[in-house]
């Protein structure tokens, strides 16, 4: 079939003249997950992952992705049709090898920034719509419509008409007319609205201009319920956005790496001043409505995610499958306050699977959770108010002794992130993330992803400008973000392990300085922890961490959780015990 569809767009191609096309995974929108009408590159490729990008050319393929998916595309891609790279190679890959220097390769400028198709420059490029892949999809399935609803103050902490005013302000510090906002997260905490344009994320997929004293919003007005239309915001449909860019006179704001080619080109046809879209940050710090919500729903999620381990510790699941179990703790989170849906698809991952970073189990060819192995589970939620992410890895059966040392290891960096104290203004996810890797390091081992990505409130379980990584230079951390706290090693072909919690950015007693504190509320894996390994401060961490999970979560769970979660706090060389209300060590 892929195969097929490749001679299919080749034939397209040649028509048109071309001898390349470039094929991203993102949409119109650049969201990172894609409505289903915009999979495109998992049409024409077969590769389900979120970030990839195919050069379709008259004889091969070349596609790239991070190193979440390399060890994926080798199970999705056709290794007769694709060769796969790392995307970090792009920038100095040697196109001579499979283009010729005058081949023509065409894109569409809707899917792509010119920041990311700079990257490419060593290539011929040319611009073309209407996009190829849809001229092939028989069937393509119709752009999303889904109904707008409110986001109510009570979790919003602050009035859309603010948000705007603010907006406002920047405009008027940077002697500009209007502000574009491109993002569909922030236009949708700007104006306190969600919808269900994309699967597990409350998104309107739409566009904003602001003035100095209008505003514009493009979408459909059908999609919103009566009343709910903001007073002041005018609803046209996307197919007028370049009829109001260019009867716009002055100075327009905007961000170029939000911004789609297509929509920049219309833009610069003015006047026009580039700048980050102050949205991101805005909404990256949580106020403190946000920030109690956030912490209300992870205690909802820390209790769904600690009675799924009781039921797998307490009942035999070796007759369950990778997908039964995703599905069995979805239904503990349905159960559970403000639950609306799950954030992402489960991973859950035994044994080898557990090496490939963002797997998915497919219902018909889930591997059957039997035998001894280590099952990798990283899954989160939805809740009015809340985002939740959170992934452990817990041993099933016997498992090799060296299992304890990688696992102990990923701990001990994970617990080194915690508990690290750093001066404000000063400090980027980049000079944090070695804290992650050190022990890893001094093996000689690594993990091929970034340690830590910015979640949002009721929105987007990915968020920036903020994450943890060795290359994230661009943004500092500030007062109320919350960033995943994820370092991992994986073994392709046998296991993989990470550890995930979330945590909350605040003041530190030391004077200038920040700190973290831990949102996810669930103990570790104690069968895989080598407690000899672990120093005095790190003992002091799991203290202090115990003490807070079963203060908040042990009166909450069932009588057979409670006694998982007894047990589970029991860290062997320094003994709890339980009483209400207090944990002694």
């Amino acid at each position: 079939m892929i195969k097929n569809r490749l001679t299919l767009l080749r034939q397209k191609m040649a028509l048109a003249g071309f001898q390349g096309y470039l094929v991203p995974s993102s949409d119109e929108y650049l969201s990172e997950y894609t409505p289903l009408y915009a999979k495109r590159l998992e049409y024409i490729t077969g590769f389900t992952g979120s970030s990839g990008l195919a050069l379709i050319l008259e004889n091969a393929v070349l596609f790239f992705t991070d190193g979440r998916y390399i060890t994926q595309c080798f199970t999705e891609l056709d290794d007769q049709l694709f060769d796969v790279y790392d995307q970090q190679l792009i920038p100095s890959f040697s196109w001579s090898n499979f283009v010729e220097k005058d081949a023509i390769i065409a894109y569409d400028p809707s899917l792509f920034t010119a920041p990311n198709l700079q990257k490419f420059s060593g290539l011929n490029l040319k611009d073309y719509t209407p996009n190829l892949i849809d001229e092939i999809w028989d069937s393509q399935p119709a752009k999303p419509n889904s109904k707008i609803f409110d986001y109510p103050i009570e979790y919003a902490g602050i009035g859309w008409e603010e948000k705007i005013q603010n907006c406002r302000y920047i405009i008027e510090e940077n002697k500009a007319d209007s502000l574009v906002i491109c993002d569909p997260t922030s236009v949708c905490w700007l104006l306190n609205i969600r919808a269900s344009d994309i699967e597990f994320s409350p998104l309107l997929l739409a566009n904003m201009i602001i003035t100095k004293s209008e505003a514009y919003l493009f979408t459909d007005e059908k999609r919103f319920d009566t009343g709910l239309i903001r007073d002041g915001i005018s609803i046209l449909p996307y197919v007028e956005f370049p009829q109001i860019i260019n009867n716009h006179q002055g100075v327009i704001l905007f961000d170029e790496t939000q911004c789609s080619i297509y929509l920049s080109s219309l833009i610069k046809k003015g006047k026009f001043k580039q700048l980050k879209n102050p949205c991101m940050l805005w909404k990256a710090c949580k106020n403190n409505v946000e920030i109690d919500y956030m912490k209300q729903g992870h205690i909802q999620d820390a209790v769904a995610v600690c009675e799924m381990l009781s039921f797998m510790v307490d009942e035999d699941i070796s007759s369950l499958s990778e997908y039964d179990l995703g599905i069995k703790l979805t239904n503990f989170r349905r159960n559970r306050e403000r639950y609306i849906y799950d954030s992402f698809p489960t991973i859950c991952g035994f044994q080898e699977n557990g090496a490939i970073i963002h797997y998915r189990a497919d219902q018909d060819k889930a591997k059957t959770i039997s035998g001894d192995g280590l099952l990798l589970i990283d899954s989160g939620a939805q809740y009015w108010g809340a985002t939740t992410d959170i992934t452990r890895t817990i041993a099933i059966g016997k498992i090799k002794p060296e299992y304890k040392t990688f696992y102990t290891n990923v701990l001990k960096g994970h617990i080194a992130l915690a508990m690290i104290k750093f001066p404000q203004k000063k400090v980027t996810g980049a000079n944090l993330d070695i804290l992650a890797r050190q022990y890893l390091w001094q093996s000689g081992l690594d993990y091929p992803h970034g340690t830590g990505h910015g979640v949002g409130s009721f929105l987007s379980v990915h968020e920036g400008p903020q994450n943890i990584s060795l290359t994230a230079y661009g943004t500092y951390i500030k007062v109320g973000m919350v960033v995943s706290n994820e370092p991992g090693y994986y073994l392709p072909g046998e296991f993989g392990v990470r550890i995930e919690n979330l945590m909350l950015v605040k003041e530190s007693l030391l004077p200038g300085f920040l700190e973290f504190e831990m949102l996810t509320l669930v103990p570790y894996a104690k069968e895989l922890i080598d407690f000899t390994m672990l120093n005095q401060h790190e003992y002091s961490y799991l203290k202090t961490y115990y003490q807070t999970i079963g203060n908040k979560i042990l009166p909450k769970l069932s009588i057979q959780a409670k006694s998982w979660l007894k047990n589970q706090l029991d860290i062997s060389l320094k003994k709890l015990s339980y009483t209400p209300g207090k944990i002694n060590f």
